[in-house]
């Protein structure tokens, strides 16, 4: 009867009964709701949309300064907009002073600050540990026009009471001094390092660092890395770019390993977890036989592999201890650069032996740069081998082609010994080590070596021949 009448009623009359209707609901405020729920809700919120919501309401008055993350940026700040140095120290410290500085989660300064700023910056970082702060970002980029003006990070106010709290520790631009003595970040995850300046080395602080599990030093500057205790929970390492002059890790849980340094003297325990690891040898030598011998032996259960490598062409042998096969790998992507020399090419040949250590292989990639132009003045003597049978590798992309009749004699000796092979790829697009294509020189020459190994009735099910793109393409 109801619903009849409502449907009888004018329009005017029915907008005139849904609004009584609508104010006759019963209203729920938020200044109604719990003051932990509040609490909540603008957590989600940035810091600074929390401090002008707080004003539309006296009983919020309050609520942002229990904010548990503490972002201090220009984007944070001013909306993108610098103001300078002092304006953002003066914000900053505007901000604290009114933070009941409790339960912080994440604590970040992001800011081109130096050792001129290093009070407030002392100040501000003791706050994050008086708020125990489990996050804690320092990053002062960008760097001050005097290397002497970096800010030295305050390490003793993390002593091993403060710092029990800080969970993950991430530093850019700042000068890290280590005591003897220091004892801090006992329960600490993560620990990343940015283009900071180490005075000593890290043994005096990691070994005290027990549960860290993530570790990132890039661009860094220190003399070397020394570890001689075993970092039992470490999973993931990443060693990039700190001119080191030694290195010694030991860590028997590790499942990642990224490392780009010189042919520097290095000590690895094995690494008896690890299943991807991505390596690169900065040095100009044919450093095939240093990847294998120092850093890839260390990895015997490694599943995937990146290299980074280079070779010359005139050296001729791959030799190995035959008791380091890398059974367990089954991808392999190897990036060479070539240096060339005109009498000989069999360099690249050497991979074969390489292949040899790998029964259980499936997927096998190989990408050539090349050094200097490309000619070809006669051959070498391919690497010998054993013969053994790839059993398992199932697909080979190979790109480049800046040795054609290496790398074409490496691709006829996969063709003959990969008894499950079901795809190879031959892409002879040319890509420079300073990132520009061109096809291959001597196109020809090619063609012809192409034809001489490859083009035979047995392999067109399996081989793919891409075209090179045309002279002069980007």
């Amino acid at each position: 009867m109801g619903k009849r009448w409502v449907m009888e009623m004018s329009p005017q009359e029915a907008r005139r009964f849904k609004l009584r209707r609508h104010n006759s609901r019963p209203k729920t405020r938020l200044d109604n709701l719990p003051e932990d729920v509040i609490q909540k809700i603008l957590s989600r919120l940035p810091l600074k949309e929390v401090v002008q919501i707080s004003t539309l309401s006296s009983g919020w008055r309050h609520v942002w300064r229990y904010h548990p993350d503490l972002i201090f940026s220009v984007e944070k700040l001013f909306d993108g907009k610098d103001k300078g140095g002092q304006e953002f120290v003066t914000s900053v410290n505007d901000v604290l002073k009114d933070h009941y500085c409790t339960a912080v989660n994440k604590f970040k300064v992001n800011y081109g600050l130096s050792e001129e700023h290093g009070d407030d910056l002392d100040e501000w970082l003791h706050f994050a540990v008086l708020s125990k702060a489990k996050n804690v970002v320092l990053d002062l980029r960008p760097p001050p026009k005097c290397p002497d003006d970096v800010y030295n990070f305050p390490l003793h106010h993390f002593d091993d009471r403060n710092s029990s709290c800080v969970l993950s520790l991430r530093l850019v631009l700042v000068c890290l001094r280590p005591a003897p003595n220091f004892c801090g970040f006992t329960n600490l995850r993560s620990l990343k390092l940015h283009r900071v300046y180490v005075s000593k080395d890290l043994h005096c602080m990691l070994p005290y660092c027990a549960a860290l599990e993530w570790l990132s030093l890039t661009d860094c500057f220190m003399p070397s890395f020394t570890m001689s205790e075993p970092l039992d929970h470490l999973q993931y390492a990443c060693i990039q770019n700190c001119s080191l002059q030694s290195m010694e890790l030991h860590a028997p849980n590790l499942t990642v390993f990224e490392y780009s340094e010189q042919d520097v003297p290095i000590v690895l325990g094995k690494f008896h977890k690890l299943t991807k690891a991505k390596i690169e040898v900065l040095s100009d030598s044919d450093n095939l036989g240093y990847t294998f011998s120092h850093l890839v032996r260390a990895m015997p259960n490694a599943e995937e592999i990146s290299l980074r490598i280079h070779i010359q062409n005139e050296a001729r042998q791959f030799m190995t201890d035959s008791r380091c096969d890398f059974i367990n790998l089954r991808h392999l992507n190897i990036e060479v650069l070539v240096d060339r020399d005109p009498g000989c090419s069999s360099g690249i040949l050497r991979l074969a032996s390489l292949l040899e250590l790998t029964p259980s292989l499936e997927v096998f990639n190989l990408h050539v740069l090349f050094n200097s132009s490309l000619r070809y003045n006669g051959g070498g003597d391919a690497t010998k081998t054993s013969g053994h049978k790839l059993r398992h590798l199932k697909r080979v992309y190979m790109s480049g082609f800046a040795d054609p009749r290496g790398q074409l004699e490496l691709a006829w000796y996969i063709l003959q010994h990969a008894t499950a092979l079901e795809r190879m790829v031959i892409d002879p697009d040319v890509k420079t080590r300073f990132g520009s294509h061109r096809a291959v020189e001597g196109g020809q020459l090619f063609q012809d070596l192409l034809a001489k190994y490859l083009l035979l009735p047995r392999f067109p099910e399996v081989l793919t021949v891409l075209r090179a793109p045309p002279p002069g393409h980007q």
